[in-house]
């Protein structure tokens, strides 16, 4: 949630702007992971045909795209954790053809929404988003932001081989119907990494988690 959406994904919703500066329907969610006999099953265990989004359904307020020539930010690339995972690959995604966050379909994989703020950036909110589990990967690294707490760190690694660490401050779950993400996706004011990913009750008529659990996490550098 990116429906965001860490990220299952992350299971968050929203809108945001796209480079262009139209106006784009943001989600990270998470698919349910299927069953695997080596694999912990979720809460409600499910194989949906299909990978939901993470994301509940909502709108984030659309902010006008940043114009000028600007100097490249490098991106994040892995996401470090002992507690959520030792080791999540992030991939710079933006806004998929139904207007809600692209999210890669292995909850392997997390997507950083590149229309927002990177960690060099040291302003704004850096979202972060995967599925909770997948068919290729049934339980995915964010999974376990469920059982995140205030003060386990987290690290992002940028493409350009600089450490930003962060100290999670606050874990949600709440319910993905009504869900407001503008409070996550902005681009100014103080900065700070969000996680999301779904979680809570499987609904099989949804083929969807009821809930998103979100993370945030202030700088420590």
């Amino acid at each position: 949630m990116l429906t965001a959406s860490l990220v299952a994904t992350g299971c968050a919703t929203g809108t945001a702007a796209s480079s262009e500066g139209q106006a784009a329907a943001v989600s990270a969610s998470g698919a349910s992971p299927g069953p695997s006999a080596s694999s912990p099953s979720p809460t409600a265990p499910g194989s949906p045909e299909a990978t939901p989004s993470v994301l509940s359904p909502g709108s984030v307020p659309v902010q006008p795209a940043e114009q000028g020539e600007q100097e490249p930010t490098p991106e994040p690339v892995q996401v470090l954790s002992p507690e959520i995972s030792p080791y999540t690959p992030v991939a710079p995604r933006g806004v998929a053809g139904d207007g809600q966050m692209d999210i890669p379909d292995d909850a392997a994989q997390a997507a950083w929404y590149e229309y927002g703020k990177a960690p060099a950036d040291e302003v704004g909110t850096t979202v972060i988003s995967a599925h909770a589990g997948s068919q290729e990967t049934p339980v995915g690294p964010l999974y376990a932001l469920k059982d995140s707490s205030p003060g386990e760190e987290v690290t992002v690694l940028d493409e350009a081989g600089d450490a930003h660490h962060y100290e999670v401050t606050q874990v949600e779950q709440l319910g993905k119907d009504g869900l407001d993400f503008a409070p996550y996706f902005e681009r100014t004011g103080e900065h700070r990494l969000v996680l999301i990913t779904c979680g809570g009750q499987w609904i099989d008529e949804r083929s969807s988690y009821a809930d998103n659990i979100i993370v945030v996490a202030e700088p420590l550098d």
